[in-house]
Order: C-alpha cells, then structure tokens, then sequence
C-alpha cells in the first residue's frame, strides 16, 4: 500500500507532502501503480522546479520501503505562487483518482492545521 498524507495551513496551501510504501500490484520494477505515483512526485517536483522556479527541499529514500517527503512551506511566499497552486492541484488531483481507481493499492489523505 502506497500512503499518501499531504499537510496544509488553513489558508489551504500545502505544507508538506509524505509519500511511504510499495503498492504491491506487480512484481518489483513491474508495479504499475508504483510507477504511476512516482511519475506523479517526479512530474510534480520538476514542474515546480521549470515552471514555478521553486526547488522545495525533499528526502528521497525508494529502497527502504519507498519513501519521499516535500517541503512546500514556502510554497504560498513565491513570486509565482499561481503556477505552483495550478500543478500542486493537479499533482493532488493525479493522486486522489489513483486512489479512488485502485485503493487497495494507494490511499491519500489531505489535513488541515487547525
């Protein structure tokens, strides 16, 4: 099971997003689902890189256990926080319908600070 937990601040912008674990819908380097959801984090930190000029610190870890954490809390101070809101949605949205598609395979879950 791929989990996914994405934290944001009340204004509704991310802050930090975890991504932990193997699917385990194939065989390793097989696994479509695996696949999709590091696509998906790739795409995502490049495009925030090339098109938002945003590079937000990340760990990477895919032996243990598949593990990335984002930090995006300086996501909402950027000159162009628009494009990054723009493919932050979308990268949430890849995430959500992989999950609503497949859950036994991947589960998102978005949290608010109170």
């Amino acid at each position: 099971m791929i989990d996914i937990n994405i934290r944001k601040n009340k204004q509704d912008w991310p802050l930090q997003v975890k991504v932990i674990g193997h699917a385990g819908s194939g065989p390793y380097g097989y696994d479509v689902m695996c696949a999709s959801v590091s696509t998906l984090c790739l795409n995502f930190l490049n495009s925030l890189e090339v098109l938002a000029d945003y590079q937000p610190n990340y760990q990477l870890n895919q032996k243990d256990g598949g593990y990335l954490l984002i930090d995006l809390s300086a996501m909402d101070k950027l000159v162009k926080k628009e494009t990054a809101r723009i493919l932050y949605d979308s990268f949430q949205l890849g995430l959500s319908q992989l999950g609503a598609d497949s859950p036994e395979f991947v589960r998102t879950v978005i949290r608010s600070q109170d």
